[in-house]
């Protein structure tokens, strides 16, 4: 049965030529140009000023690619149905709304997922001289993991046959509505857990001022997208079964197109110290201190053949962060181990594990003779 019209209900007769569509395609437009500049930058920095792309630039490109794809998904629907009033809508057109609803919101899990894995995977990078932090991130990126891959394998199989999704008078079945608070609550909590998990070793780290101010903006931004998350399901909630869901359903589209792409574009910022400091000019040229900060690996990979070291030698946790964007450890003196890489060259590698007490260079600088 159709809703209830406004007219019927006694309120003020809605308008058939009334639209939100605009307002829909506009939001799209302009959080999508916002991540795809911001992607760009990442890559600028970490391919062109680095010269090193790891495993979490390529998740993050595929977060964005899932990003665009679901922006190209709501503007469809705002074209069939989304921010038009219900019952001046076609029933084919209906029918194409809900298709592209559920195809759309797939690409959004999608892209949600690839941007935690890129984040926690950063993290990995960051602290390696924290064991407890590394344990904590390879906990919360394994709940992740299979919490996506639930969702997934729920949503593919959301009902049976699928075609019930947008043919209700279909006999079959579908999931109900308790699994996807379920996974609704999952997503908030890994977005919380994700959030808190650098604070325990950002917290210790003795970097300048400006520093601890641009790491506490960035996680300023991280908070907003967990806010975002709680907003979004707060408002599913209250239109749920409202009598006028496309045209309700609006806010709930819009919030979703900034989730995902503030999350993309948060994840970039992580990155793009070096392009700041190029900008702004500010570059650390103060030469350190013999006890102060640990030392960590140059602005290139050390890398022993032979007996043989090569690279640019040491610097201070401020010097490598103009490569990361955080620092690695803070606190003590660095103790420079030699370990065996597992890699199929054969090749060593030189680590920098946070350790109290004097700085031992004696192995490096042997190996250099």
């Amino acid at each position: 049965m159709a809703p209830q019209s406004a007219a019927a209900a006694g309120a003020v007769p809605m308008d058939p030529n009334e639209s939100l569509s605009g307002s829909i395609i506009a939001c799209v437009g302009v959080m999508s140009a916002a991540s795809t500049i911001s992607l760009g930058l990442r890559f600028y920095v970490r391919g062109r000023l680095l010269r090193t792309i790891a495993a979490e630039d390529w998740c993050i490109f595929a977060a964005w690619v899932f990003t665009v794809v679901a922006g190209g998904g709501t503007i469809k629907e705002a074209q069939l149905a989304l921010g038009k009033h219900f019952d001046t809508i076609p029933p084919e057109d209906m029918i194409a709304w809900k298709e592209t609803t559920y195809v759309k919101t797939l690409f959004y899990n999608l892209s949600l997922c690839f941007t935690k894995i890129s984040i926690l995977l950063l993290y990995l990078r960051l602290f390696k001289a924290y064991d407890y932090l590394r344990i904590a991130i390879w906990g919360v990126l394994g709940i992740v993991v299979v919490y996506n891959l639930w969702s997934i394998c729920m949503y593919l199989t959301f009902c049976i046959p699928l075609q019930k999704y947008w043919h209700r008078e279909i006999e079959g079945y579908c999931h109900p509505v308790s699994v996807w608070w379920a996974l609704t609550y999952l997503h908030i909590i890994s977005d919380f857990m994700i959030f808190v998990l650098p604070i325990p070793g950002i917290a210790p780290m003795s970097i300048p001022r400006s520093q601890r101010a641009s790491l506490l903006f960035l996680l300023c931004i991280g908070f907003f997208v967990c806010l975002i998350s709680v907003l979004r399901a707060i408002w599913v909630n209250s239109t749920y079964m409202r009598a006028d869901p496309t045209w309700h359903y609006t806010s709930i589209a819009n919030w979703s197109t900034v989730e995902i792409n503030v999350a993309v574009i948060c994840a970039c910022l992580m990155t793009m110290r070096p392009l700041f400091q190029r900008v702004l000019g500010t570059r650390e040229t103060k030469p350190p201190a013999p006890a102060s900060g640990p030392l960590t690996i140059g602005s290139s990979p050390l890398r022993a053949y032979n007996g043989r070291i090569f690279g640019s030698g040491f610097t201070r946790t401020t010097d490598v962060e103009s490569r990361s964007g955080f620092a690695g450890s803070a606190g003590s003196n660095a103790n420079l181990k030699l370990k065996q890489s597992s890699s199929s060259e054969g090749e060593d590698t030189i680590n920098a594990d946070g350790e109290s007490g004097r700085s031992r260079v004696t192995a490096a600088h042997n190996a250099e003779k």
